[in-house]
């Protein structure tokens, strides 16, 4: 009689349970996810391309899943975000080789999130390192460092280039500077010349101030007795005379020293 009332409890507990977690489970809606490798080894440095499909599709443009590839050691030599498109397909493409790369087998997840849709899923692919005869890399990183050294080559022109431009604006530049230091130095030669002939014209005023200041004492030593003899107008004609003399005294002297 106890078994027979324990199962309607069972039953009420069970569908209670049911009742309570079914929006649950409704919210957390799952996605089917697939992926793939167009191969299932590589070697080298080669590309390789992933792709898959997620359903239900995105209704949107620009929704991402995340794809990682990691090594048997697990590390992320891979990680980044694909588009998926409307009708839910993705594919990306990738390059094998590097300084973490080893051999061994691969994983690829590629991981799925849009809302309350989720999903994920994985697959492997092998990958060796190929050597070539007598050498210890693959013909394949053999190619990829020679790219590489070609990139660097032509940077390295390019930058050679602009070292020349900026050598040959630096020489522009030292002319000019040059050219208006030799124009400084000839103007500093003028502007002593002209000093030193200021200098010397000064000399020639100050003698020519002399003689007129002489000229004036002489007219003041001659101006008593040319009152007393009551001569008024031969004295205004020595007047007259004298500084006539002078005035041409004065303007050959400033004639000479501007010739």
């Amino acid at each position: 009689m106890s078994q027979l009332k324990v199962l309607p409890i069972i039953s009420v507990v069970a569908l209670t349970a049911f009742l309570l977690l079914s929006p649950f489970a409704a919210s957390a809606a799952g996605a089917t996810v697939s992926v793939k490798t167009d191969q299932a080894s590589y070697s080298g440095v080669t590309s390789f391309t992933v792709f898959g499909t997620v359903s239900p599709s995105p209704t949107t443009s620009g929704t991402e899943i995340v794809i990682k590839v990691l090594t048997p050691a697990g590390a992320t030599v891979i990680y980044t975000e694909t588009t998926v498109s409307t009708s839910g397909s993705f594919t990306d493409t990738f390059v094998t080789g590097g300084p973490n790369w080893i051999m061994g087998t691969y994983t690829v997840n590629a991981t799925y999130s849009y809302g309350t849709v989720s999903g994920s899923a994985t697959t492997t692919f092998a990958y060796t390192t190929q050597s070539v005869s007598g050498g210890g890399l693959s013909q394949a990183e053999i190619n990829y460092i020679n790219s590489t050294l070609a990139s660097i080559s032509s940077q390295v022109t390019s930058l050679s280039s602009a070292v020349t431009s900026l050598q040959s604006g630096q020489t522009s530049q030292g002319a000019q500077i040059s050219s208006i230091s030799s124009t400084l130095t000839s103007l500093s030669g003028t502007v002593a010349a002209m000093q030193t002939s200021l200098s010397g014209m000064s000399g020639t005023i100050t003698t020519i101030n002399t003689n007129v200041g002489s000229v004036q004492t002489t007219l003041q030593s001659l101006t008593p007795a040319l009152q007393n003899a009551g001569q008024t107008q031969t004295y205004v004609l020595v007047v007259a005379v004298l500084t006539a003399i002078t005035l041409v005294l004065v303007l050959a002297v400033l004639v000479r020293r501007l010739s």
